[in-house]
């Protein structure tokens, strides 16, 4: 599949650079992690454009790779895309419903957990993101963010 040709050498590019510039915040991570989310959405056909409905989209992309997981048992690469993804999703949220607070850790689900704190409740995107594409359709990224951020509008 090109898509995934394409997805795991922008991976080796983005952790090569990562690496290299020793980045220490999230909005520093910020740029790279959302243009690499629009990258590989245009690699399935799909366009992201930070509108509530682009979510679908993002929806879209991460069922593809859980077919694509689902046949490979591979997930080489899957977890970077899920964070790509999960960058996307806050800035959605922030764009068109109000800032909030996007981290790295959480000091009860631990390093790495990426949570995002927002209009009084704690989100995890990035466990969002990754349970869609390792668990598939019962982890719909779409259906959480309309219950969790439209319906709480």
């Amino acid at each position: 599949m090109k898509g995934l040709i394409f997805i795991t050498f922008n991976l080796i590019i983005f952790s090569f650079n990562m690496s290299a510039q020793k980045i220490k915040t999230i909005e520093e991570l910020k740029p790279k992690m959302l243009a690499n989310a629009i990258e590989i959405a245009k690699d399935f056909n799909v366009n992201l454009d930070y509108s509530d409905e682009s979510i679908n989209g993002v929806e879209r992309v991460l069922s593809e790779l859980h077919q694509e997981y689902k046949k490979t048992k591979s997930d080489e690469g899957l977890h970077g895309i899920a964070l790509f993804y999960a960058f996307y999703i806050v800035a959605v949220i922030e764009k068109n419903h109000g800032k909030g607070k996007f981290e790295r850790n959480h000091k009860t689900f631990g390093e790495n957990s990426f949570p995002f704190t927002w209009n009084g409740k704690t989100l995890f995107p990035y466990g969002w993101c990754e349970k869609r594409i390792l668990d598939g359709e019962g982890d719909n990224v779409e259906i959480k963010y309309k219950m969790l951020i439209l319906n709480a509008n």
